[in-house]
């Protein structure tokens, strides 16, 4: 904290946020404190003055209580905390540029026919004509600058064209048109709004409980795909409108927002606010601001970082796809849970929250279980228009090998897919790339190669060449008790020598398809080609226009997508899920492979999987094909329970980085030793120092240490600032509580 002048007299309060320099740099700080005099320690000195006032009342007291408990769960410091929940450039050092000030850009777009008088295109020069042309080329709208820079049409071009009434020139600021009104039922609001949907009786039991639970309840609302669960958030949105209350609707990616966001817009009008990373900061900031301000209530959209809005008056709490590990930040501080802070947030405010999911995560169906359960459970468990559910036929890819087929698209699959254009139907592909590394896995048999001392697969790890060229050495490991060994050259249960890493990218299976199927139209979608504040949009809405018959893609594609003419959808080697060294791998595999189920057969012809796989007998695919997740939920709860792992315990790691190996070892093996009387004498365990399982990023070397105690205990760790005051120079420490990947 530092003491600054007020030599304007501005009339602050603690929680404004003030502009400020402090070593010659520009600084937002936050008033703390008010003082009515200068500190003795500081008589004489010559104090620094405040610049201006950047937000009044940007932190007010309740608000600020929500952070303090985020920031004592999450282990960390309230400063950093703040820093997190506020928009980018509110707290701390700042562009020289106005943090608030919004982009301004021009959108040029062709006049409908109906708007163009009759002789406006007499006497146009070439220049003109060529414009004209080249604009409806793009589509009949573009920006300016990049349109523009890429046929060298310059603006003066265009204003003539406006003044003939053939185009408009529309001054936007951060998207939205300058002067455009975001109030929820203002002039902006377009006046023919969408209606509600009839609810089946199953949608309206569950609308009748949420608005029959107490302020600040829990609810899991566990509603197979397609059964019309964003339909009952809407509504439930709507009764909190209609009481004066906001609502607050959260997705797990950004690549969900757009189709969220039109369908509130549709319903409710286009004041409906929006909040994610993909948002400028200038349109962040407004957000931030209008909620701030706002005396009315308000409906705003979001990912996780929009759970700390300063949303008034609160109603209602959606996360959609709760399961999703997304919700867990993981870097930077603090290592927060949108899933719990909402908790936090729903009891402190009376709002409802509820939970939705085909595949709820493990620890929200255990909270709905016993006599008390602390979350209510709600069931959907049919689709709308009692559509079935798309049944599962899996390709045994051990006898594609023995007959010969090599490939890595199976025979069936690329029969199935061969049929899509004459049918006019689509598929949805999904090739697993989650984890970090290759597993070893034998194509004969379908054996993976497992730790002698752990029940996980040992992954495949790579040294470089001499002179950084090649594959270099190759080996196994475990990342669990950093077991390894030499890969053979044979399997070791069936003696073949088709013993090979697995996987494989969605560019390379894209290029097959291709090759392969002269005619199929093919789309990639996955983070290379989703880049930009546009790119999930761009690629869904030339997907659902019938401009590709099949969307090949990684995780992204399971995630919520309402694609009517999906009747297929299909996954590559699906072994690449099921074997990662991780306590979750079954669950978050079984729940991904569930979703991605619920993409195919949403419209009005019937869906199918097909699911290419070495391990058809592996517990997983096995209830993948009896669809019975929460027999498998119950499976997994007696084996955690009997295990005493998460959650009938608590876990936090400790994650260590430095410039070299041997330094940053070193650092978290002395750290070990500082914290292990303390974190043993609270009844917890540290496990390790141990290398991360990505042990060097960005040139810098990762260590971890885990700690494992009983459930519902506080961390016996002394504050951050001591933690990381132990620590030598260069090396960086995160705290993340209950993280979801070890």
């Amino acid at each position: 904290m530092f003491t600054y002048a007020n030599p304007e007299g501005w009339p602050l309060a603690s929680g404004d946020l003030v502009r400020l320099r402090l070593q010659g740099r520009r600084h937002v700080g936050l008033v703390v404190e008010p003082l009515a005099e200068l500190p003795p320690e500081l008589a004489g000195r010559r104090i620094l003055p405040i610049e201006a006032v950047h937000q009044s009342a940007a932190v007010d007291p309740h608000w600020q209580a929500l952070l303090a408990q985020v920031a004592r769960d999450c282990h960390t410091s309230l400063f950093r905390t703040l820093k997190t929940a506020l928009p980018p450039g509110w707290l701390g050092q700042r562009a020289e540029r106005h943090a608030s000030a919004p982009r301004r850009r021009i959108r040029v777009e062709a006049r409908s026919d109906a708007a163009v008088p009759a002789d406006a295109t007499a006497g146009l020069t070439p220049r003109q004509l060529q414009a004209l042309e080249l604009l409806e080329r793009a589509g009949g709208a573009a920006w300016l600058s990049p349109f523009s820079a890429a046929t060298g049409i310059g603006r003066s071009v265009l204003e003539a064209l406006e003044r003939r009434g053939l185009v408009r020139l529309r001054r936007m600021a951060d998207g939205l048109e300058e002067g455009a009104v975001l109030l929820p039922g203002s002039e902006g609001v377009a006046p023919q709004l969408e209606r509600p949907q009839v609810l089946t009786p199953q949608q309206d039991e569950v609308l009748a409980a949420i608005r029959a639970a107490a302020p600040g309840q829990a609810l899991l609302l566990w509603g197979v795909t397609g059964a019309g669960k964003t339909e009952v958030y809407l509504q439930a949105a709507a009764d909190a409108l209609a009481a004066g209350r906001s609502a607050l609707l959260l997705t797990p990616e950004i690549g969900l927002i757009p189709q969220l966001l039109e369908r509130c817009r549709r319903r409710f009008g286009s004041g409906v606010l929006e909040y994610h990373s993909g948002c400028s900061e200038g349109q962040r900031i407004r957000t931030w601001r209008r909620c701030l301000a706002s005396g009315s209530p308000v409906l705003v959209v979001g990912t996780r970082s929009a759970v700390f809005l300063p949303i008034p008056q609160l109603g209602l709490i959606v996360l959609d796809e709760e399961h999703d590990s997304s919700y867990k930040q993981d870097s930077p501080m603090p290592c927060y849970h949108a899933r719990d802070v909402a908790r936090q947030r729903a009891l402190r405010s009376g709002a409802r929250l509820v939970l939705g999911s085909a595949t709820p995560c493990l620890e929200t169906w255990l909270s709905c279980q016993g006599s008390q359960p602390s979350t209510t459970l709600l069931r959907l468990p049919q689709r709308i228009g009692s559509r079935p559910l798309p049944p599962v036929r899996l390709v045994d890819m051990r006898h594609e090998l023995e007959e010969g087929h090599r490939r890595l698209i199976s025979r069936p699959l690329m029969e199935r897919l061969a049929a899509l254009p004459a049918c006019g139907e689509q598929a949805v592909v999904l090739v697993p790339r989650r984890g970090y590394s290759s597993f070893l896995s034998c194509r004969s048999c379908g054996e993976v190669v497992q730790c002698p001392h752990c029940d996980v697969a040992l992954t495949v790890h790579r040294s470089r060449a001499a002179g950084g060229g090649g594959a270099g050495r190759q080996w196994l490991r475990c990342h669990w008790c950093d077991h390894r060994q030499e890969i053979g050259e044979r399997c070791g249960a069936c003696g073949s020598t088709a013993f090979k890493p697995f996987g494989a990218g969605t560019q390379r299976v894209m290029e097959q398809l291709e090759a392969e199927l002269e005619g199929l139209r093919v789309l990639r979608f996955d983070r290379d080609t989703t880049r930009g504040r546009e790119g999930h949009r761009r690629l869904l809405d030339q997907f659902a226009a019938g401009e590709a018959d099949v969307l090949v893609g990684t995780q992204m594609l399971a995630k919520g997508m309402d694609l009517p003419d999906v009747t297929l959808a299909a996954v590559l080697a699906a072994d690449g899920l099921l074997h990662r060294p991780d306590l979750r791998a079954g669950e978050q595999s079984l729940q991904l492979l569930l979703q991605l189920a619920g993409r195919a057969g949403r419209g009005d012809r019937p869906g199918e999987v097909l699911v290419q796989t070495y391990c058809p007998e592996h517990p997983v695919i096995r209830h993948l094909v009896d669809g019975r997740y929460e027999a498998f939920l119950e499976e997994e709860l007696a084996l955690r329970r009997s295990a005493g792992l998460v959650p009938f315990s608590r876990a936090c790691l400790l994650r260590l980085a430095g410039p070299s190996a041997s330094g940053t070892a070193t650092a978290a093996a002395a750290l070990a030793e500082r914290i292990r009387p303390g974190v043993v004498a609270a009844g917890w365990l540290v496990i390790g120092p141990a290398p991360a399982p990505v042990a060097r990023v960005a040139g810098r070397s990762r260590w971890q240490l885990l700690l494992h105690g009983p459930t519902a205990s506080v961390l016996p760790l002394a504050s951050e600032a001591e933690l990381r005051a132990g620590l030598p120079q260069g090396v960086s420490l995160a705290i993340d509580p209950d993280p979801l990947e070890l």
